[in-house]
């Protein structure tokens, strides 16, 4: 976030560590006195100016045994869009290793059952040599069993 017009509705926080000062501000009034254009990092100096340890920009850096402002401040998290659930349990696809019988790849979790059959069966000519299932939570819906070594070879005919 650059700027505080871009900072979503909420709280900032400003905490000093060497001055242990705190301090909690509305975005909504931020944007009043100080505008959409302030750029967070100016924010945060204006708010912490009056901190004793607070340096101006192009000051020469604090000595071994000065003490600097280490003021942070911290945004509101912007709003999380989290799609709609559909109604019903998600249908998943998985591609099983050749050995072992474990799950290699969890390819798709997907809810409509038209487009979960029609992404099982891409899978199963994408990966031609791997058993792959299509499940709702542990029953099976489709699955195509692994190939067995003798079937993969062309068949040969004796006049």
């Amino acid at each position: 976030m650059g700027r505080l017009g871009d900072v979503p509705p909420g709280r900032v926080w400003i905490d000093c560590a060497s001055c242990k000062r705190s301090g909690r501000y509305s975005v909504a009034n931020l944007l009043e006195r100080f505008g959409p254009n302030i750029s967070t990092v100016d924010l945060l100096r204006h708010l912490t100016a009056s901190c004793r340890y607070q340096r101006a920009p192009g000051a020469l850096p604090a000595r071994k045994y000065e003490h600097l402002c280490l003021a942070a401040i911290t945004l509101p998290q912007p709003l999380k869009q989290i799609p709609p659930v559909p109604p019903g349990v998600p249908y998943t696809i998985e591609i099983w290793k050749e050995v072992g019988g474990s799950i290699e790849l969890h390819l798709a979790t997907i809810y409509p059952l038209a487009l979960a059959i029609a992404a099982f069966e891409a899978a199963c000519r994408e990966w031609p040599t791997h058993m792959v299932t299509l499940r709702d939570r542990a029953r099976i819906v489709r699955k195509r069993e692994m190939p067995s070594p003798t079937s993969a070879a062309p068949a040969v005919t004796h006049p």
